[in-house]
C-alpha cells in the first residue's frame, strides 16, 4: 500500500480520465489542505502544474497529489 499526500478534493465516480485532467487545471490547489492516506489499488493518470492525478481503482474515484511528495510504499 502506498502513503500519498493527497488534496482533500476528489472526483467521484462517473468521471472520465479527460475530465479528472481537465479539474487538475483549473483548480487552486494553493487553497485545498493537504493530508496522508494510504491508498492501495491506484493507477497515475498524469502530472499537470504539478500535481499528480490518480485514480483509486478500488474506492471508484479520481485523487490529487502535489508532484514529488508521495511518501512511501509498504
Amino acid at each position: 500500500m502506498t502513503v500519498f499526500r493527497v488534496y482533500d478534493a476528489i472526483l467521484q465516480s462517473g468521471e472520465t480520465e479527460a475530465e479528472a485532467i481537465e479539474y487538475a487545471r483549473g483548480f487552486v490547489w494553493g487553497e485545498c489542505e493537504i493530508t496522508e492516506q494510504s491508498i492501495g489499488y491506484h493507477n497515475y493518470i498524469d502530472t499537470i502544474d504539478g500535481v499528480e492525478v490518480y485514480y483509486d481503482y478500488g474506492a471508484d474515484y479520481y485523487f490529487f497529489c502535489p508532484a514529488e511528495e508521495n511518501v512511501e510504499t509498504q
